[in-house]
């Protein structure tokens, strides 16, 4: 028995007085004791474990009663409480309220979140103004129908799909039913003294059914189908709308409800925001995840320092834009800051135009024409002795475009040698448009090439261009299947360069212009002082800059800030006219020449040195190499390129930073495609596990370099080939593994041998997954061998096999079943596959958006766990652009083992945070189905508070720690028995389960 409890109840002994609270007492029975308080009218015992409501039955004074978050299951000992005029009972076990069916006095009653699915016995309860049902099973209202007093009903997240039931009710002023199954709101057009009304996440189309009801304040709409605010054009007394996550395109109807204060219309299909430019008590806009590229039209509210931010939620009024393809003003300025949102539209000005350049790069194989269609382009004629392009040629194109405007057209043609295509990467960006060549001899390689413009270039638009038609005039590719499987691709023209008055370049041309006339960085509203910027660096003949020099010319022409000047350093490496590589900043080296950088890339990568050295780039071969004598010619009109001393580390940096080479212990660097050809023998001891990791429609060639690359640490005695590598590190791992790349089937072959063969096997393997998830839409399967025969099965159909209940597999080859268990357990461990080990724990964390940095080091400090696959952490940051937050956040909560709380004073401010997310989680914690566990973070003052009243950890806030690092360890640590108590949760209810199914 709680002491706590006890005291209070002797104090009151002694006062009488009409009021007890023994709420938080961590009682699992209410003490005897209590039958004896007869005089009391106030009585609360919220939040602990009671099941048992038998000792307060002889209350009978008792007016209000709180039984938030216990345990309780029957209401009969509180039926004869007659003079209860407020009962709560949130929280709870409860799913009968027959009870209370006599208690006509009662004007609240809050029973929600419990398990009730019958609301007849509160039928005549008369006296009822506010009722509660919210988070319980109930499909029917009818019991209701005659509570004619009810001013407030909240009865959300139920299975309610019809509300004639309540369409008498005429004096309801709040009426909630979100998360319901309700697509018709006729009943409710007369409830003409609403003030607040919620439909959240139903199934509704039409508002037409609520437009008289003009006393509305308060509009809740998200989540549904909606499409058009016709109806609520003339609420004017709406003060805030949700209408997030519909189908709504235009925000006309509510241009003239001048008392909005808040509009949340996140998740739409929004594209102009001028219908709601002269709301001016407009302070909170929450627009995320639409189509919104202009923030001009409501330039007023920023100028009120009304917050621009990145963001999907906020604790204060702002505007959020998280996820919209902003131009202006850029992407960039508005992920920085609020601040930086500001200083951009006070440096554009009035004097400010569009930028007019765009970058238009050209993929293809050696061979595919890009050279003789950019020429055509220009103007020029064919050349049939056109010569290969090595590395890059960069042209510039004027284009006019229908407003009148000139466009330069900066177009890349990248070279289509083999051994060039990893240098792509340093110059491939978003903000382009892309161009693929194909023709007859390599149709084959389309998916290749749209893949690089997938994975480098995002939604830019692709131009296929299907070349040489003169020389094969019948061929053609699936298109329809390529447009499905690429939406990118806006169009395929079949051209010959040779043909003069071509009608498919003319067409090309044509799409071209229209892809640049759409694309960003043209429409991108440039300051007055950026441009100049720009120009001036584009102007310059020098190869490179410092660091310090760009700073400087950008003060001289008035960009000061330095928000600016590293938004318009990206713009500016985007176009290509000074690239910036971030994690290569101490080197002090921007790039004003591409051609520079890939010229002394193209040198190593073809330097017959490099290569005689088996595929070694020593340090003091650096000058040699790079500074060939050969690239010196005096015969030709060709820009010649010098590398200072002092700049030959950083092309081999690059080089690195990209993959493209790894450094050894005496500054050595090795390049996998220069490496020998041959492969050393391979001493084998013991079993060889085998695996392959296969990717059926397309791999990159730059995958298993950099795969070699990420494994050179593993690397056995410098066994490493062009095409492989054997790997041991037995203070690691105690096993052996050989790792190859059969290019012609598109495979990488990895076979293991030890002790540990199968941990060996799994780091490969998640390294592998790494680099392929850099790429979008890159498809692998991962194949197991099987034993005698030279065949294969997928690894996620055996796992998905033997989850359905199979054991055995039939073997086409073997004309047998084999074992899946003993096929899956040559690979891996099997308890990795035990239903309860396979699951990680889930762990929702909820936070203060302001307090987003120490999220990131949570994270940080729990990855160990995320990594092992013993965790699994969730926070809003990981919901998709589209989904309904609020449900996703609600669907989240209820799945998660752990709830981890980031204390600080601005998440016990925030409502959600503190009241929506932790009270939830609350009573889920109270009933032993979940774990809070509170990090400090920020000191503020929480002893009153019931979170205060759950172990936090570490045990100082983490904001005043000495040690950091220390700190988050000591909450790794302490979360660890927190894992271990979910486990066994999970293996409970697993065993509840097949009990049931048993």
């Amino acid at each position: 028995m709680s002491k706590e409890a006890l005291k209070r109840i002797e104090e009151n002994k002694k006062s009488k007085a009409k009021e007890l609270d023994l709420s938080r007492c961590d009682l699992k029975e209410l003490p005897k004791e209590l039958e004896e308080l007869v005089w009391l009218t106030w009585l609360s015992c919220d939040r602990n474990q009671i099941s048992d409501l038998n000792p307060i039955e002889k209350l009978s004074n008792l007016t209000m009663l709180d039984l938030v978050g216990n345990q309780i299951s029957d209401l009969n000992p509180i039926e004869k409480l007659s003079n209860l005029t407020v009962l709560i009972c949130w929280g709870n076990q409860i799913s009968d309220l027959t009870p209370i069916s006599k208690l006509v006095n009662l004007t609240e009653l809050d029973c929600g979140y419990n398990q009730i699915s019958d609301l007849k016995p509160i039928a005549n309860l008369n006296n009822l103004t506010s009722l509660y049902c919210d988070i319980n099973q109930i499909s029917d209202l009818s019991p209701i129908a005659n509570l004619r007093i009810l001013t407030k009903l909240y009865c959300h997240s139920n299975q309610i799909s019809d509300l004639k039931p309540i369409a008498n009710l005429s004096n309801l002023t709040s009426l909630s039913f979100e998360n319901n199954q309700i697509s018709n709101l006729k009943p409710i057009a007369n409830l003409s003294n609403l003030t607040s009304l919620t439909c959240f996440l139903n199934q509704i189309n039409d508002l037409s059914s609520i437009k008289n009801l003009i006393q509305l304040s308060t509009l809740s709409c998200g989540g549904n189908q909606i499409s058009d605010l016709t109806p609520i054009a003339n609420l004017s007394n709406l003060t805030s709308i949700d209408c997030s996550n519909n189908q709504i395109s235009d925000l006309k109807p509510i241009a003239n409800l001048s008392n909005l204060t808040s509009l949340y219309c996140s998740n739409n299909q929004i594209s102009d925001l001028k219908p709601i430019a002269n709301l001016s008590n407009l302070t909170s806009l929450y627009c995320s995840n639409n189509q919104i590229s202009d923030l001009k039209p409501i330039l007023e509210f920023i100028q009120r320092r009304i917050p621009v931010k990145w963001q999907d939620y906020s604790d204060s009024p702002a505007i959020l834009v998280k996820n919209c393809p902003l131009i202006c003003p850029p992407i960039e300025i508005a992920q920085h800051s609020p601040e930086a949102v500001r200083d951009y539209f006070e440096e554009l000005g009035t004097d400010g135009r569009k930028l007019n350049e765009v970058k238009v790069i050209f993929l293809g194989e050696a061979s595919a024409g890009k050279t003789s269609l950019v020429k055509r382009l220009m103007g020029e004629k064919f050349d049939s002795k056109e010569s290969q392009t090595h590395g890059i040629r960069i042209r510039k194109v004027p284009f006019e475009m229908n407003d009148g405007d000139q466009v330069t057209a900066h177009l890349w043609d990248f070279s289509g040698q083999e051994v060039m295509h990893a240098t792509h990467q340093f110059f491939l960006s978003q903000r382009s448009v892309y161009v693929l060549l194909l023709n007859s001899r390599n149709d084959d390689q389309a998916e290749k090439w749209l893949k690089h413009a997938a994975s480098f270039g995002g939604n830019s638009p692709v131009l296929v261009v299907l070349n040489k038609i003169d020389e094969n005039p019948s061929f053609e590719v699936e298109r329809k299947t390529l447009q499905e499987k690429y939406p990118q691709i806006k169009a395929f023209f079949r051209v010959s360069c040779k043909t003069e008055s071509d009608r498919g370049l003319l067409d090309f041309k044509e799409a071209l212009r229209q892809a640049i006339d759409g694309a960003t960085t043209r429409l991108t509203p440039f300051p007055k002082n950026w441009l100049a910027v720009k120009e001036h660096f584009s102007n310059m003949e020098a190869d490179y800059i410092g660091a310090a020099e760009y700073q400087k010319v950008c003060v001289e022409k008035g960009v000061s800030r330095q928000v600016s000047q590293d938004v318009l350093l990206q713009f500016l490496h985007d176009l290509g006219v000074v690239i910036n590589f971030r994690n290569l900043q101490y080197f002090d080296t921007q790039i004003l020449n591409p051609l520079w950088l890939t010229n002394g890339v193209y040198r190593i990568i073809n330097s017959t040195k490099v290569v005689e050295n088996e595929g070694i780039l020593r340090e003091a071969d650096f000058d040699a190499v790079i500074n060939d004598p050969r690239y010196q010619k005096s015969d030709t009109t060709e820009r010649q390129y010098s590398y200072p001393k002092d700049k030959l580390h950083y092309i081999v940096r690059v080089m690195e930073e990209f993959e493209l080479c790894f450094m050894l212990e005496n500054r050595s660097y090795v390049i996998p495609q220069l490496l020998p050809v041959a492969a050393p023998d391979w001493q084998v001891e013991g079993a060889i596990l085998q695996f392959v990791i296969h990717f059926p429609d397309f791999m990159p060639d730059s995958i298993f370099p950099r795969l070699m690359v990420k494994l050179h640490t593993f690397i056995q005695d410098a066994k490493r080939w062009r095409t492989g590598m054997i790997l041991h590190k037995p203070n690691v791992f105690k096993a052996t593994a050989r790792v190859r790349w059969d290019k012609e089937d598109q495979k990488i072959r990895i076979e293991a041998c030890g002790e540990e063969r199968r941990r060996f096997l799994s780091y490969i393997r998640e390294t592998v997954k790494e680099i392929v998830e850099g790429f979008t839409k890159l498809e692998f399967e991962e194949m197991v061998p099987i034993p005698g025969c030279d065949d294969y099965e997928e690894y996620s159909y055996l796992v998905e096999a033997e989850a359905a209940g199979e054991t055995e597999v039939f073997v086409k080859k073997l004309k047998k079943r084999v074992s899946i268990a003993e096929l899956l357990n040559g690979v891996e461990d099997p308890a990795m596959r035990d239903e309860v080990e396979q699951l990680p724990v889930k762990a929702f964390v909820s936070y203060s958006h302001k307090d987003l940095e120490f999220l990131k080091e949570l994270r940080t400090a729990l990855s160990p766990l995320v990594r092992l696959q013993k965790l699994q952490l969730w926070d809003d940051r990981d919901i998709d652009a589209g989904e309904e937050w609020r449900k996703e956040i609600f669907q989240q909560m209820a799945e998660s083992d752990i709830v981890i709380c980031l204390v600080s004073s601005d998440f016990v401010a925030s409502d959600f945070c503190y009241q929506t997310e932790f009270g939830a989680a609350l009573a889920a914690h109270q009933k032993g189905e979940k774990t809070i566990i509170p990090v400090r973070l920020r000191k503020t003052d929480w002893t009153d508070l019931p979170l205060s009243e759950i172990q936090g950890v570490p045990g100082e806030w983490i904001s005043l720690a000495k040690d950091k690092d220390e700190a988050w360890t000591e909450v790794s640590e302490r979360i660890r028995p927190a894992l271990a108590k979910a486990k066994q949760r999970k293996q409970e209810q697993l065993e509840k389960m097949r009990n049931k199914m048993g």
